[in-house]
């Protein structure tokens, strides 16, 4: 073989020994080795998570709640869109399943009270408390007014005056007798519940008497 046919196979492989190689960019795994990253979650949301909790009375009965139970939750719905439709402000419900029947004495659920870690009450009384104050009135001006002011002609008021009396009347009873059993809705007027309940009471024999409640997990 001549010598001059061997330089162009000479050139090509000396080109092919110095030519740098791409560097191969590795994954991220995020600020820990071998871990993916996840994105936080804000503490106003995760203040949203609702919550079982369980009383037992010294009596027998039996009270279970999420809290706080969603607006969408059917034993709220028809209350929720009333409130939409009368303009009224943000409520968070509360329903409770009593279940009285080893009970020994009556169940009258006047309130739950959750605080936060700086001491703060916030309270949930009966839903037809709240949905009373929602309906229209007839003002001092001879006119019909929601209860945020705003003015209403005596046709719609009257729609709204007979939806407001028929779920008053449907959720005004808290209470139950000894082996007997209901769910109760009650509402907050804090729309915004704190991030942390470090305690959460229930009053379940009327005004007074105060019972822990405690996570059913």
């Amino acid at each position: 073989m001549k010598p001059f046919c061997l330089l162009p196979v000479l050139i090509l492989a000396l080109a092919s020994c110095t030519a740098p190689v791409p560097a191969r960019e590795a994954p991220s795994l995020g600020p820990a080795s071998g871990t993916v990253a996840t994105p936080s979650v804000p503490s106003s949301q995760r203040a949203r998570t609702p919550i079982p909790y369980r009383v037992t009375t010294g009596s027998g009965a039996e009270i279970n709640f999420l809290l706080p139970t969603s607006a969408t939750d059917p034993a709220v719905a028809a209350i929720e869109a009333y409130r939409v439709k009368a303009g009224a402000t943000p409520v968070s419900y509360l329903v409770a399943d009593v279940d009285n029947r080893r009970g020994t004495v009556p169940v009258n659920l006047y309130a739950v009270s959750v605080f936060d870690a700086g001491g703060r009450r916030f309270t949930f009384s009966s839903v037809a408390d709240v949905i009373h104050s929602w309906g229209p009135t007839y003002s001092y001006d001879f006119g019909w007014r929601m209860g945020d002011g705003s003015a209403v002609d005596e046709a719609v008021a009257g729609t709204l005056k007979r939806e407001a009396t028929e779920l008053h009347s449907a959720n005004m009873n808290t209470a139950v007798g000894a082996a007997g059993q209901t769910r109760v809705v009650l509402a907050s007027s804090d729309a915004q519940l704190p991030a942390e309940f470090v305690r959460v009471t229930v009053q379940p024999f009327g005004m007074g008497v105060e019972v822990e409640a405690a996570p059913a997990f």
